[in-house]
């Protein structure tokens, strides 16, 4: 939909950059066609699409000032008379005041951080007011704290602006973070199009759970079907209940499991009645500043998942110390292969 932050989201070699490329008018499909507000634009060149890409490698002049960078693009309106030569100051400086670089008009690319550089390339894209922004991982070459104020950045610009914007990124964080929707892709192939929280809490597959989110997702057969949900028996023997199941499936049928590790409880006080429990032996233990992540061996059985203990769990536990958790019927889910 018009103005929307979407992610295109998938290991490299997934085809998010192609695809990309492929709205930007980069590169010719193959096959099928490609539409935008309503039109067949798959034959239309890149120049005459209302759409800008910032790349992740900056793409600069670095001859050219901050001010000329941005300018760059506007000139070349005017030259095609589509632009006003009065138009230009003030849609310039509007532009680096909303990426928080009035103060560097000046200055010539060499003198700029990485992460100005890229401030710069998003402001010279979003001066010409395209009506589509294409990001192709801006922001993979900043380090981690840079990066993650920079999410901060777009997702307000994005707001004030009211612009779509289509991004392109291998890192899960980053699409949580800053996207009205998310494109899950594989192979060349969309596994599931949603909201952050849909295809997080709610994954259409296992490829979609395992890429997103640390996710337990295990073999397992269900037991019985009713009203409320379905029973599962995992290999070990232990019984693990779900609140939702696949329609049509019934009792004996084989299935995978998804539990996430951060919702595992530890009080079966607080817990409630429609909660599975399960133990098991602490193979590994990882200190995560704010969490504790223990890697267990469930008990009669080979498998292993990750628990997460967020400060509600025991007493800091060592390698094959004992641990029982559980899982809400809410928060297991089944899943496709």
């Amino acid at each position: 939909m018009p103005g929307q932050f979407l992610t295109l989201l998938g290991a490299s070699g997934s085809g998010k950059t192609t695809t990309l490329r492929l709205i930007a008018g980069l590169e010719t499909p193959t096959s099928g066609t490609l539409h935008f507000a309503g039109r067949d634009i798959t034959d239309v060149p890149p120049t005459h699409r209302d759409m800008r890409m910032v790349f992740q490698d900056f793409a600069l002049f670095p001859n050219l000032s901050v001010y000329d960078n941005v300018a760059f693009g506007l000139r070349l309106r005017i030259a095609r008379r589509r632009l006003a030569k009065h138009e230009i100051d003030p849609r310039v400086r509007r532009y680096l005041d909303l990426v928080h670089l009035g103060e560097h008009v000046a200055k010539m690319p060499h003198q700029l951080s990485g992460g100005q550089k890229q401030r710069v390339a998003l402001a010279r894209a979003l001066a010409t007011e395209p009506e589509v922004v294409l990001f192709d991982e801006p922001l993979g070459s900043l380090d981690a704290s840079l990066r993650k104020a920079m999410q901060v950045e777009l997702k307000r610009m994005h707001r004030e602006l009211g612009r779509t914007f289509v991004y392109v990124t291998h890192d899960q964080d980053e699409a949580l973070t800053m996207s009205d929707r998310i494109a899950v892709m594989q192979n060349s192939r969309l596994l599931q199009v949603g909201t952050p929280e849909d295809v997080y809490l709610r994954p259409s597959c296992a490829a979609v759970a395992r890429f997103i989110g640390a996710a337990n997702i295990l073999g397992c057969t269900i037991e019985s079907v009713d009203a409320h949900g379905v029973q599962v028996r995992l290999g070990g023997g232990s019984a693990v209940r779900a609140a939702t199941s696949e329609p049509g499936l019934g009792a004996g049928t084989s299935v995978r499991l998804m539990m996430r590790a951060e919702h595992f409880v530890f009080d079966r006080t607080g817990a409630g009645e429609q909660t599975s429990w399960l133990s098991g032996r602490v193979a590994e233990r990882l200190f995560l500043g704010r969490s504790v992540e223990y890697q267990v061996v469930l008990d009669g059985s080979e498998e292993t998942i990750s628990v997460l203990d967020q400060g509600g769990g025991p007493p800091a536990l060592p390698r094959d110390g004992r641990l029982e958790f559980g899982i809400r019927w809410a928060d297991a889910r089944l899943l496709k292969d």
